[in-house]
């Protein structure tokens, strides 16, 4: 299988842009047409790239998280299994307003993307969560599903200074001290 040309590449970019930035605008309900429009190019090359609207709406999904994935690699380069999963769960918290309201609009447009939206945001944490838990410092019976879980509840916090407290409370819940990972 050739590799996609140049052109191709720009033109799934300009869609993915185009349909995050509708998205944001008017939610997974706006037409696709709107979303090949913006992007300046015809349905049938939105459609040859995106078949269905719920693949548009992963890649969207994808391209909101890309920046979490990225901190939460770097992180990982770090030694303390404690800091490197406190700073791994912040960053997967950390996203714009605007972000936060689209990634959760887009993950409830239906079960692919509420599925999508889960395994997305677990492969982020999951790194992390495997190592905290090596280190004894999870607490018993928490998997990397429910990490992920957690992060999206976080991101329905009414401002910024209540997703903050919410962080804090899952974390301050999550690690646990010394190096046994038993419920107290």
């Amino acid at each position: 299988m050739r590799a996609p040309r140049r052109d191709q590449l720009r033109n799934r970019q300009r869609l993915v842009t185009a349909a995050r930035e509708a998205f944001a605008e008017h939610g997974p309900e706006v037409a696709l047409e709107e979303i090949a429009r913006r992007a300046g190019v015809g349905t049938t090359t939105l459609y040859r790239h995106f078949p269905e609207k719920e693949g548009l709406i992963e890649a969207v999904l994808d391209d909101l998280a890309a920046a979490v994935r990225h901190n939460a690699e770097l992180a990982m380069g770090h030694e303390d299994p404690v800091g490197v999963f406190r700073a791994v769960f912040t960053q997967s918290c950390d996203m714009s307003e605007q972000e936060v309201a689209t990634f959760a609009r887009l993950a409830g447009a239906g079960d692919r993307a509420d599925d999508h939206a889960q395994r997305l945001i677990t492969s982020v944490v999951g790194p992390a969560t495997d190592r905290l838990r090596a280190a004894g410092r999870l607490r018993a019976g928490i998997t990397a599903e429910d990490i992920a879980t957690f992060v999206r509840m976080t991101l329905t916090a009414d401002s910024d200074e209540a997703r903050s407290k919410a962080i804090q409370v899952m974390l301050d819940g999550l690690v646990v001290e010394g190096g046994a990972s038993e419920m107290g």
